[in-house]
């Protein structure tokens, strides 16, 4: 059993992908929102304190704030080595009087890309996560074998060319995959051609 489904609120997208094995979420709100995560989450029939884990794509607010909180409340966080330093970073992005926590950082489920698979099989969830810089150094993207890439903030790909090199070399990473579905962070979700 694959579901995934929706619990965003404040025009970003917030992915819970749930297994037999496990609840994932990909991408948490700005600081302060955990109650509306909650909400969002009661709406879906789901208790926050049956999430396992937590994805997060980029370490900006909108997608970070409420990591830590997260946290203390029993979610494990995954983090590539390639979001180590975006991880502290995100702290200059959060407003001075904003109710942010400080992510820990340590304690956390530190993997490389390339164990990223085993680490998902844990899960029940057959893909990876693939390093996708470009929004930012620290982007990864989730990518299911079953045809669905979770992109957070990666710009699309048709805007690729004006962009940083790096974006288009993440597009290239992600279209060694079979995707046939994108879930961004901002937006619809939309087929992928």
């Amino acid at each position: 059993m694959l579901n995934i489904l929706n619990v965003g609120y404040d025009s970003t997208n917030y992915y819970l992908i749930e297994t037999e094995q496990a609840r994932l979420l990909v991408d948490v709100g700005f600081p302060g929102t955990l109650p509306k995560l909650q909400h969002g989450l009661k709406r879906a029939g789901i208790a926050l304190d049956s999430l396992g884990y937590l994805l997060v794509t980029h370490y900006h607010p909108d997608h970070a704030g409420i990591a830590q909180d997260l946290k203390q409340k029993g979610v494990r966080l995954i983090v590539l080595e390639e979001q180590l330093s975006g991880i502290p970073a995100l702290k200059k992005y959060v407003k001075p009087d904003s109710p942010y926590l400080d992510i820990r950082l340590d304690d956390n489920l530190q993997i490389r890309a390339a164990d990223s698979r085993a680490f998902m099989a844990k899960l029940g969830l057959a893909g990876e996560i693939i390093a996708t810089p470009g929004h930012s150094d620290d982007h990864v993207t989730l990518i299911l074998d079953e045809g669905a890439a979770f992109t957070g903030d990666l710009p699309p790909e048709q805007w690729a060319e004006g962009l940083p090199p790096a974006v288009g070399e993440s597009w290239q990473k992600i279209r060694a995959h079979p995707v046939k579905t994108l879930y961004p962070g901002h937006g619809p979700v939309r087929p992928f051609r």
